[in-house]
C-alpha cells in the first residue's frame, strides 16, 4: 500500500478567535495541517520566516495593523497566500497586492477548500479525491 500523502501545511493569520476556531475545524475536517494559528502580527511574522509551510491565509487587518508584511515574506519564500476579509475588495489591497486571491468572510467550507486547492493544486483534500 503506497504512503498516506503529507497534509499540506496552511498558515492562518486571523486575529479573531471565533473565525480562528472555525479555520481550524475546516482544515482539520479537510486533512490539512494547520500552522498557527497566529493571532498577532508578531506571530504571523514569526511563523511565516521559521515555519515550513505549503500556504497560507492572511487576514488583511491583524490588530491595527495589515498583514502586508507577511505577505511580502511569503513572496519572499515562494509560499503562495489568500488574503480574507469582510471589507470592501475594492479598497482593500495595496498596489503591489492587487492581483493576490481573495476569500471574503464569513467562511464557509467548500470556500475555503476551493481557495488552498487553487493555491495548491496537488493539496486536494482526502475528501474531495
Amino acid at each position: 500500500m503506497p504512503p498516506a500523502p503529507i497534509p499540506p501545511r496552511i498558515l492562518i493569520v486571523e486575529d479573531s478567535i471565533f473565525l480562528t476556531l472555525a479555520l481550524q475545524d475546516m482544515c482539520d475536517s479537510l486533512g490539512w495541517a494547520l500552522v498557527g494559528p497566529a493571532v498577532t502580527l508578531a506571530d504571523g511574522l514569526r511563523l511565516a520566516r521559521a515555519e515550513p509551510i505549503d500556504a497560507a491565509l492572511l487576514d488583511v487587518e491583524i490588530g491595527d495593523s495589515q498583514s502586508w508584511d507577511i505577505a511580502e515574506l511569503l513572496q519572499q519564500r515562494g509560499i503562495p497566500f489568500a488574503f480574507t476579509t469582510g471589507h470592501s475588495l475594492d479598497r482593500v489591497l495595496p498596489a503591489r497586492f492587487s492581483g493576490a486571491p481573495i476569500l471574503r468572510k464569513p467562511f464557509r467550507l467548500a470556500g475555503v477548500e476551493q481557495m488552498i486547492n487553487t493555491l495548491l493544486p496537488s493539496a486536494a483534500s482526502p475528501q474531495s479525491i
